[in-house]
């Protein structure tokens, strides 16, 4: 079967489906970060240019700690990845995350003034969205897989 025998149904959905696999996570967090960056620049305006910079750090500053945290934990053991579809489910529901680590922005940005709220700011949104989207790619992973911490055997 040729490309052209292809419905063009069918094109569209496997179009959908790479659009929505491969930008999802990123998308959520370009959410995040924009809006987080709206609220403090609202609550805090003015920004000096070391604002900005601690701005942009800290948030893949939040990335980062996660990464290792992520390392050390699984001390090598990567086991099987989330499936695709356990992702698109999970993602589903990313407006959780989004939420999530908007309003721990606001919370920030009203609590804390100047160069902190630049700082903390987008540092604790990244790391919430982060938390808060691995649990729901835990429960897609349920969703699809059926496994738990029980079935697989896993003690850590």
């Amino acid at each position: 079967m040729t490309s052209t025998d292809i419905p063009w149904r069918h094109r569209l959905q496997q179009g959908l489906h790479a659009s929505v696999r491969g930008n999802a996570q990123a998308f959520g967090f370009s959410v995040t970060v924009t809006v987080t960056f709206g609220i403090v620049s609202q609550l805090e305006p003015n920004p000096r240019i070391i604002d900005l910079v601690l701005f942009a750090l800290a948030a893949v500053a939040a990335f980062s700690l996660l990464n290792v945290v992520v390392v050390l934990q699984m001390g090598g053991r990567y086991r099987d990845a989330i499936s695709e579809q356990a992702t698109l489910i999970g993602t589903a529901t990313d407006f959780l995350a989004v939420g999530a680590a908007v309003g721990a922005a606001i919370g920030i940005g009203t609590a804390f003034q100047g160069t902190w709220a630049w700082l903390l700011a987008p540092f604790a949104a990244g790391v919430l969205y982060v938390v808060v989207q691995a649990v729901e790619l835990a429960v897609g992973r349920k969703e699809t897989d059926g496994n738990d911490d029980a079935d697989n055997g896993d003690q850590g």
